[in-house]
């Protein structure tokens, strides 16, 4: 009979863990394309639901849900447009176009779900750490590859305040509780939360959905389907449009930003939950590069700018336009 000592059995429970778990733990707070198996469009990034063409891709688990919700996520995709670049190139014309989604384990159905998602459209003023960009690019990080979580860019206080707040109206709402939501963030009268859309600049602006209102996502629209595992279901939250000029700074500032998102899960009549919660998600496109494709030379177009602001040049950014013609 073996006989295991309490250091061995310790050693061998952290060596089965990992793989006991990782069906069902994402690699990193947040996973892009490289984790979610996207097809490529040659080096670069692509993934199309519905009518949407997106140049990369987001996933965040939702920390702290209901236990009866475990697994659920939600999804950040971003189409750039690439006409229009020209003589007005530093004009605010060119559209960026994000798309939000709820990600949904199979056993959860969206009719059962009640509350709403806030979208936050300002990004905070913080950004995630990265890794070191080589080259002419000193003291700066590759944003595009980076990811964390709400608390490394948003005040701790400000996210309690906000979901203790949250789901004190949902629980107090007479009517439609997401109404209610939207009556009292308009207020913007929360101390702690004045610089979640950037300096100063309180909530900024954002959008309230209900989930009642949300639109489910058939996987035959799609070319890829951006969560995990790939028997979750996907329901479309919102489309938020924002514009910005065609300079290669707005494209890495517009597409890769991050964006906090407010969900609210209240409980009774047939919710799902027994108990209303919210949670602050903070949600970003991750985009890396492959180590085959970095060994090759080759590397996606947003990878190929320079970062450095004193050597971006409109000429590139014309020519991630033609790229992202496909778009």
């Amino acid at each position: 009979m073996v006989h295991l000592t309490s250091a061995t059995s310790i050693a061998l429970l952290s060596l089965l863990l990992p793989s006991a778990l990782a069906a069902d733990d994402l690699p990193h707070s947040i996973v892009g394309c490289n984790d979610l198996d996207c097809p490529k469009d040659g080096a670069d990034d692509r993934c199309t639901i519905d009518d949407h063409t997106f140049l990369g891709v987001g996933l965040a688990r939702i920390a702290d849900a209901p236990s009866s919700l475990e697994g659920i996520s939600l999804v950040k995709g971003v189409n750039v447009s690439s006409s229009g670049a020209g003589s007005d190139n530093d004009k605010p014309t060119r559209p960026f176009t994000s798309v939000y989604y709820l990600g949904t384990p199979s056993d959860v159905k969206t009719s059962n779900l009640s509350g709403c998602a806030v979208v936050f459209n300002d990004p905070p003023s913080k950004q995630f750490d990265g890794a070191d960009l080589e080259g002419n690019t000193r003291n700066k990080t590759d944003s595009r590859a980076a990811y964390g979580t709400c608390p490394d860019v948003v005040d701790q206080k400000c996210i309690d305040a906000l979901t203790k707040r949250a789901s004190e109206v949902a629980d107090d709402a007479d009517g439609n509780p997401c109404s209610a939501l939207e009556r009292e963030l308009k207020k913007d009268d929360l101390d702690d939360c004045k610089n979640l859309g950037g300096a100063g600049n309180g909530f900024g602006n954002f959008s309230v959905t209900s989930f009642g209102d949300l639109k489910t996502v058939s996987n035959s629209s799609a070319d890829c389907w951006p969560v995990s595992p790939k028997s979750d279901g996907l329901a479309e939250i919102s489309v938020e449009v924002s514009h910005s000029n065609y300079t290669a700074d707005a494209l890495i500032d517009e597409a890769w930003k991050i964006t906090p998102v407010l969900t609210v899960f209240v409980s009774g009549n047939g919710s799902s939950v027994d108990k209303t919660s919210s949670q602050l998600t903070c949600l970003k496109v991750v985009t890396k590069e492959n180590a085959s494709e970095s060994d090759s030379g080759e590397s996606s177009s947003a990878t190929a700018l320079e970062i450095n602001g004193g050597v971006r040049a409109a000429g590139m950014a014309v020519l991630l336009g033609a790229v992202l013609a496909v778009l």
